[in-house]
This record gives C-alpha cells, sequence and structure tokens, in this order.
C-alpha cells in the first residue's frame, strides 16, 4: 500500500474511534506506520536493484550477440574434421619412391 493511502487509513480509524482511544493505541500506530514505511523503501530499493540487473544483462546480451557476428566459424578444413579421416591413405610404388638415378 502507498504512503498516502496508509496514511490514510490510520487517520480514518483514528477518527472512528476517538482521540481518547486513539492517544491509547497511539505507540502502536506509531510502529505500524514506522515499518510500514520500512518495508515500502525496501521494496523500492529492490525494484530498482531488479531494474538495473535486468538493463545490466539486456546489455550483455547485446554485446555476446555482436561478438559472436564477429568470430568466424573458421576453415571448411577446421569444421569437419571427419573429412580428413575418411580420406584413403596414399601408397606409393616402388618407381615413385626411386629417383632417376635409382637412389631412394
Amino acid at each position: 500500500m502507498e504512503v498516502k493511502k496508509f496514511q490514510e487509513k490510520m487517520n480514518s480509524i483514528q477518527e472512528k474511534i476517538g482521540q481518547d482511544a486513539s492517544n491509547l493505541i497511539l505507540d502502536d500506530i506509531g510502529e505500524l506506520l514506522n515499518d510500514n514505511k520500512e518495508v515500502n523503501e525496501e521494496l523500492t530499493s529492490k525494484d530498482k536493484q531488479i531494474e538495473a540487473k535486468n538493463k545490466t544483462i539486456e546489455t550483455l546480451q547485446k554485446v555476446n550477440g555482436n561478438l559472436l557476428q564477429q568470430v568466424s566459424m573458421g576453415k571448411e578444413e577446421d569444421i569437419k574434421p571427419e573429412a580428413k579421416q575418411e580420406e584413403k591413405p596414399k601408397y606409393i610404388n616402388f618407381k615413385d619412391a626411386f629417383d632417376e638415378k635409382r637412389k631412394f
């Protein structure tokens, strides 16, 4: 409940029970007012913290998105290492192993 509405309700109660009775319970009413004020201030503080964290999260998401767009995926050879394994080994025949002078 907002502070203004809460104060209006408390004044309404004081008017209904009378000045003498309200003086008897004035301490209790004061405690209620203080507790309500503290709770409202704490809620306002938490709302501000949540809003700040949400802004930070949005900023980080944008920055991460931009970074991901700038990072290259690499060469196709790097992406598919299985393709290298599928290649058959090349065999060397004896004619290719020796040069023209028949040296190894």
